[in-house]
């Protein structure tokens, strides 16, 4: 900017795109990347069987069961989403 030249930036915010993230997908790059063993029997059930629920006044409404998504509050939601993003540009090569 000083020397007049133009400057570009581009921001994502990838907030949202953790939910996106297909537990059958990552399960599968978590293998490609040989994370085997009990670490992904230990990840696939921390993916597995998880539910939601939502209160609007007093009314609880019933468990929907999560098939994507990893959770975002702790250290292993990002890393996961890197694992699952990291071979993106490979998609664009598929048919």
């Amino acid at each position: 900017m000083d020397h007049k030249i133009n400057t570009y930036a581009v921001f994502i915010d990838l907030a949202k795109a953790f939910d996106t993230v297909d537990h059958a997908i990552l399960l599968k790059n978590l293998d490609i990347y040989r994370i085997r063993g009990c670490l992904y029997d230990w990840l696939k059930s921390y993916l597995s069987d998880r539910t939601q629920t939502t209160c609007i006044n007093n009314y609880l409404s019933k468990k929907a069961t999560i098939n994507y998504g990893v959770p975002q509050c702790y250290i292993l939601g990002p890393l996961l989403f890197l694992l699952y993003i990291n071979d993106i540009c490979m998609a664009s090569l598929s048919p």
